[in-house]
């Protein structure tokens, strides 16, 4: 499985390669831009330099669609960046009552995993782990001290990969985690290490997990994807994308078209379980992963009991492509980006 994978973050890679500095995936994301400072970047987490630089509001969902389900609250992360033209560095502070940092039976650290997206600009991974031809890489930090370079193409496959030189510290203090992560530009030896350059914008996404809450594994909350903008002409070229759709019709339409029978959301009394639940559906997925959930949903199956069936050794979702106009799945769209 993992030379599988290699092979195609391989092609990815050099897919990637063709369009330099080209963002992945064809629509807007929303931006985060990287400072770039002439002298030395801040240091550790409690840093007076991070103060010194903008940060941007991330919002973290909780993970709804797969059990084991989070159970808690929509959480904002501050999150600042900065490069030097050879290094990046990344502070990421969010708000936990606790600081959970042992690790053992029943006992869980606090975590927190920076994804990047692979490959080139024609379609973004899947934000849940990618998905099969869309791998991505991703920092994993630990509340013990420990960081580890990963790589996942969807569901179950995630992989430890040779260090790519990523430096982790954290701190917490008075209520709140402050964590640096820190790498070389052009340190990706690798196809399934994240390619940074200091003209190019990357797709990424944060998910946190508290560990004094038991949360490890699918049992998190996260981001949707955001473009890391390092160079000022990508961050004026992405912007958030826009919908044309009619939201309120499309609050009509998931009653018309019988998606209250399968999927949870609020507004939904009969909070069914055939379907993944939709509650924070708006915060995580950007709007072409939702319109193609509705035209193909065979393209990425959830991991969850009944979600599938198996036809010819091959895995078919038990929810059929819409029948609806182009203009009544726009409605869908903009009602389904208002569930957050």
């Amino acid at each position: 499985m993992r030379a599988a994978l290699r092979a195609r973050a391989g092609a990815a890679f050099l897919a990637a390669l063709a369009f330099p500095g080209a963002l992945s995936g064809a629509e807007p994301l929303p931006t985060i831009a990287a400072t770039r400072v002439a002298g030395p970047l801040p240091g550790g987490p409690r840093d007076p330099g991070w103060g010194k630089l903008a940060s941007v509001e991330v919002t973290l969902y909780p993970q709804a669609a797969v059990a084991p389900a989070a159970r808690a609250r929509p959480l904002a992360l501050a999150l600042r960046a900065a490069h030097d033209g050879r290094t990046l560095a990344l502070q990421l502070a969010w708000r936990d009552a606790t600081r959970s940092r042992t690790r053992g039976i029943g006992a869980f650290a606090d975590a927190l995993a920076v994804q990047w997206a692979l490959g080139g600009e024609s379609e973004l991974p899947y934000v849940g782990m990618g998905h099969r031809g869309h791998p991505v890489a991703l920092w994993f930090w630990r509340a013990d001290g420990t960081v580890e370079t990963l790589a996942a193409e969807g569901f179950g496959t995630l992989s430890a990969q040779r260090a790519d030189g990523v430096q982790a510290e954290g701190a917490w203090h008075d209520g709140h985690w402050q964590v640096v992560l820190r790498r070389a530009l052009d340190s990706a030896a690798s196809p399934l290490h994240a390619r940074l350059a200091p003209d190019a914008a990357v797709p990424v996404a944060v998910a946190i997990w508290d560990g004094g809450a038991q949360e490890r594994d699918g049992t998190k909350r996260l981001s949707g994807w955001h473009a890391l903008a390092l160079d000022p002409a990508h961050a004026a070229r992405a912007a958030a994308s826009r919908v044309a759709g009619n939201a309120a019709n499309g609050k009509r339409l998931m009653t018309v078209k019988g998606c209250v029978a399968c999927h949870a959301f609020p507004g939904n009394p009969a909070r069914p379980t055939l379907g993944p639940d939709l509650s924070f559906a708006g915060g995580i997925h950007a709007p072409g992963y939702l319109r193609e959930a509705l035209s193909a949903p065979d393209k990425i199956i959830l991991p969850g009991k009944g979600y599938a069936t198996a036809e010819g050794g091959t895995r078919r979702s038990i929810m059929p492509p819409l029948e609806a106009s182009a203009a009544e799945r726009e409605d869908l769209v903009a009602f389904l980006l208002t569930l957050k």
